[in-house]
């Protein structure tokens, strides 16, 4: 009988023949992001590829297939006293580590422990033509293919679809505290830059509404030594999961929301939001009236990152400047000439 990597081989050597398109599935509890699929598709469904292929922790090491669930990743994890550093965001139990690479979103430790690329060694694509192909090592000495496994992060699948992935792991800090203070924005923006300039442990941070909540990560007597010059109450650490997963009352309201990836010391006049995270380095906008990139003149991008009743004049992804247009093309045909993968996912046309 073939094994399941073979049997997705053929689905893609079988479209490839009938020039069929492919929509690549996973847990599917990402589908919300990205532009719909205009062409007629077939499923590359990914769930049933899952498992460890090689965990060695004392090289803070792992290797899975792109099934498998960060439940069972992180538990994983957890039982080595190691994690992903990025702290992914699962948005629904069924969640896989293919998606997660596909989409490149990380939770909110990326701008202290790195974003998903930062993270992956390697990977294994099938391409176009249904031949299976690795990218990248498990180590970090071996960079051979390395930076093909940093443009399949967050590309949506658009360049083939990832079935495994191998990842630097590190170790779970010894303590982790978190704290919500009241601060203006402004206050709150100033701290959260005076934080980074020192050896702090900072580790995530969330604003909204007057109130700053801080997590540290690090030693005893480090985190001890933040708290303690700080006047606020504490916070159960499990809340961060969240505001990574975006199940707070205010983005569960939200009908439409929008994201801002900024400096982290970009003015907080410069655009409309709400809420905000990473430093301020990432904001949110719940239910705008119009289009927030139409007046945006700041340093960052928008991305249209939810919507319950999604409007095609508004694309997801801000538009490509026209060179890296003409990139984004290039990749795409140089992987997938035919368009087999998720065509149009990120952008019309590609």
């Amino acid at each position: 009988m073939p094994s399941v990597i073979e049997q997705l081989q053929e689905i893609v050597k079988a479209s490839a023949a009938q020039s069929q398109a492919l929509r690549i599935v996973g847990g599917n509890t990402r589908a919300f992001l990205g532009e719909l699929l205009t062409a007629e598709t077939v499923d590359l469904n990914l769930a049933d590829h899952t498992g460890v292929i090689s965990y060695r922790p004392e090289e803070l090491m792992l290797r899975v297939r792109a099934g498998t669930t960060l439940a069972e990743i992180e538990s994983l994890l957890a039982a080595e006293g190691q994690m992903l550093a990025f702290e992914p965001p699962a948005y629904g139990e069924h969640s896989t580590i293919g998606g997660t690479v596909a989409t490149g979103l990380s939770g909110p430790r990326r701008p202290y422990g790195g974003a998903v690329r930062d993270a992956v060694l390697g990977v294994g694509l099938i391409l176009q033509d249904g031949t299976y192909a690795e990218f990248g090592g498990q180590v970090m000495k071996n960079v051979a293919g390395y930076d093909v496994s940093r443009l399949v992060c967050g590309a949506f699948g658009m360049l083939g679809p990832v079935v495994d992935a191998t990842f630097k792991v590190l170790p779970k800090p010894q303590k982790e505290a978190s704290i919500c203070i009241a601060r203006t924005a402004e206050e709150a923006q100033l701290l959260c830059q005076q934080l980074l300039q020192r050896v702090s442990g900072l580790s995530a941070t969330y604003y909204e509404a007057g109130r700053l909540t801080l997590r540290f990560s690090g030693s005893h007597q480090l985190v001890d030594q933040e708290l303690a010059q700080l006047d606020g109450e504490t916070v159960d650490n499990v809340w961060w999961a969240e505001v990574g997963n975006q199940t707070l009352a205010s983005f569960g309201a939200a009908a439409e929301v929008w994201r801002l990836s900024t400096r982290p010391d970009e003015p907080l006049s410069s655009s409309p939001w709400h809420v905000s995270d990473w430093g301020f380095g990432q904001r949110w906008l719940l239910d705008p009236e119009t289009d927030p990139r139409a007046t945006y003149r700041g340093s960052g991008h928008w991305t249209r990152h939810r919507s319950r009743s999604p409007d095609a004049s508004q694309p997801v992804f801000e538009p490509l400047p026209a060179v890296h247009e003409q990139i984004t093309q290039r990749l795409k045909a140089a992987f997938d000439s035919a368009g087999l993968f998720n065509p149009g996912r990120m952008y019309p046309g590609i």
